[in-house]
């Protein structure tokens, strides 16, 4: 390599350090999450404590998509491999969230290691690949959920994984990336997109592989999905579809969450830098593709119970279209013999990259108090001083006082009772006979008669208002039967 080729990549390297420096807080923003959470007993999440609960109901040989009855609200909300996944270790009931957090951040490990052999292999430039893994470790919501007992960091590798076998050789390992989309699938219902993505990549590219791909992947998917409806009684369908339509939908919350993608818009910018080669760049094309069709799974942030975990898909999508197109960018400015225009075009590609970094250098205020989450260790005493069963918006807290939990999952429960797809008959009936020992809500039923967060219904909150009294204010309000 002579002098004059060398430059670039030494500069390249410069600029990756740079990076890393200008990341660096955000970085060590993750590393003091992953150190207080990961081994932490208190739940971070409400669906932390259901996910382990149904976990548990697989160990014991229960079945997991169950009759929807009234006597009883088992959500298991999502496809099944992550909680076969989660269920697989033994359960250790003074650090139950740990295992399952462990997972979430090798998930999250796993994807950045793709997105640099992803980046780094299609635009040409190492450097940009590890830029490109360093901004997905520092993204807020990529730390988040990968401490986290939930599917979607997990869904995401095999996302990604998908992703990058199809955008080898021209989409000639498009077969493997299907079966890895399936496996997406099975952890998260919504994996949705990715496939199609590629499935109109390859469209373009060869339409007899896209038909082989095509093929392969409803197989893959289907096959398996039959299978399991068939011998869950059609359950399966019920409780991943039937439990979680989208009747209850706010464009406020949706607008909440899709608002924090403005901290990453550089990333989109620089994926158009490299339009020159949209046709003849397979692998660009397929992730600019991605890139314009992931934010259609946003639309999911606006349901109840939504969060930002919604943002993952994006990020990753805009993140490969950013990185590759930032490497064209580069590669056909430095070529010798460019006009100053195309010349300008590596200095506006450097200058985005730096910006990107830059905005994802601080935590967001929205972010804050989730990155310091208080302890809820002190309702766990509370609950275990209490006899019987107990009533809770957050499972996990039942889970660690070693109470049966018969409700696991209030934010789906909410809607489904909206929805006419669960009767509360026998919860209200419980509630009248005083059969819990105490409930904890979020809600203060001195002043409030609605669940903004539309968890309980406000049948539900005046059954517990006319048969309970509040003991004790705190983070959660804590009712106990009336004398």
């Amino acid at each position: 390599m002579n002098r004059r080729s060398s430059i670039p990549h030494l500069l390249g390297g410069a600029l990756f350090l740079l990076i890393g420096v200008i990341l660096w807080p955000a970085l060590d923003r993750g590393i003091e999450r992953i150190r207080y959470t990961v081994p932490s007993r208190s739940p971070d999440d409400g669906l932390e404590g259901t996910l382990v609960h149904e976990a548990q109901l697989i160990r014991q040989g229960l079945a997991l998509y169950r009759p929807i009855v009234a006597e009883e609200f088992v959500s298991a909300p999502y496809t099944p491999l992550y909680t076969v996944v989660l269920a697989a270790p033994s359960f250790d009931q003074t650090r139950p969230f740990t295992a399952g957090r462990s997972i979430s951040l090798a998930a999250l490990i796993g994807v950045a290691l793709l997105v640099a052999l992803f980046v780094g292999r299609h635009s040409g430039w190492w450097w940009l690949g590890g830029s490109a893994a360093l901004m997905i470790l520092a993204f807020p919501p990529a730390q988040l959920w990968a401490t986290r007992v939930k599917p979607d960091v997990l869904a995401l590798f095999w996302t990604t994984l998908g992703l990058s076998l199809a955008s080898f050789r021209r989409g000639r390992w498009a077969d493997w990336a299907a079966v890895a989309f399936a496996l997406a699938f099975f952890t998260k219902q919504t994996a949705l997109i990715a496939p199609f993505a590629v499935g109109v990549n390859l469209i373009i590219t060869d339409w007899r592989r896209a038909a082989r791909y095509a093929l392969t992947y409803g197989l893959a998917l289907g096959l398996p999905y039959l299978t399991l409806d068939l011998v869950t009684g059609g359950m399966a369908t019920a409780h991943i579809w039937g439990l979680h339509r989208s009747e209850w939908w706010r464009f406020a919350l949706f607008w909440k969450y899709v608002e924090l993608l403005r901290w990453s818009l550089p990333l989109l910018g620089l994926a158009l830098l490299g339009l020159g080669a949209v046709r003849q760049h397979h692998a660009y094309r397929q992730a600019l593709i991605y890139a314009l069709l992931a934010p259609l799974t946003l639309y999911g942030a606006g349901e109840i119970g939504a969060h930002h975990n919604h943002l993952l898909e994006t990020m990753l999508a805009w993140t490969l279209a950013g990185g590759v197109g930032a490497g064209l960018a580069f590669t056909a400015g430095l070529r010798p013999g460019q006009r100053p225009l195309q010349r300008g075009l590596v200095g506006l590609a450097a200058g985005l990259v730096l910006w990107q970094g830059w905005l994802l250098r601080p935590t967001p205020a929205w972010y804050g108090g989730e990155f310091a989450p208080p302890s809820l260790e002190r309702f766990v005493a509370y609950l275990e001083s209490k006899p019987g069963e107990a009533l809770a918006d957050n499972p996990a807290l039942l889970l660690l006082a070693d109470k049966p939990i018969r409700f696991d999952d209030p934010s789906t429960m909410g809607p489904a009772i909206r929805s006419g797809v669960w009767d509360p008959a026998v919860l209200h009936e419980m509630i009248r006979q005083r059969q819990f020992g105490v409930i904890l809500l979020e809600v203060d039923l001195r002043s409030e008669t609605s669940d903004a967060t539309g968890r309980w219904t406000d049948e539900t909150l005046a059954v517990i208002g006319e048969h309970y009294q509040l003991e004790f204010e705190d983070r959660l309000f804590s009712y106990v039967p009336r004398p």
